[in-house]
């Protein structure tokens, strides 16, 4: 037997966009394009204990790849609900500009007369 003749155009799909679609809402299928069947494939893996064990699924389509995984029993996941928005933290405040010294209502003390006299005399370079 030959295959009926196509009458159109094949199709160009984004395989890299819907592959990565599918592999989101399908985590626990692994998921391709096959380029030599030109079709979409998909393993169900399936826990030991289960009897009917592991199933290839094939379609043309992926449209008809997620009819059969869902014939084949496979959930999709669904996208957990939006974060609630988060409101931005406010900035602190500007720095404090740096306060002198506080001795009360006085200004700071100064040293005693006698220290101020010699002083203004005596130099304490130590460069001769």
């Amino acid at each position: 037997m030959t295959a009926p003749a196509r009458t159109t155009r094949p199709v160009r799909w984004d395989t890299d966009a819907i592959t990565t679609y599918l592999r989101r809402r399908y985590p626990r299928v692994a998921l391709w394009w096959s380029a030599p069947s030109r079709s979409w494939m998909a393993m169900v893996l399936r826990p030991t204990s289960d009897l009917n064990g592991d199933e290839l699924v094939e379609a043309d389509t992926p449209a008809e790849l997620e009819q059969r995984l869902a014939a084949a029993g496979v959930q999709p996941v669904v996208a957990p609900p939006p974060a609630p928005e988060r409101r931005p933290v406010p900035a602190p405040p500007p720095p404090r500009p740096a306060l002198r010294p506080v001795y009360g209502r006085h200004e700071a003390p100064r040293p005693p007369w006698w220290q101020r006299v010699v002083g203004a005399f005596v130099q304490l370079d130590n460069e001769w």
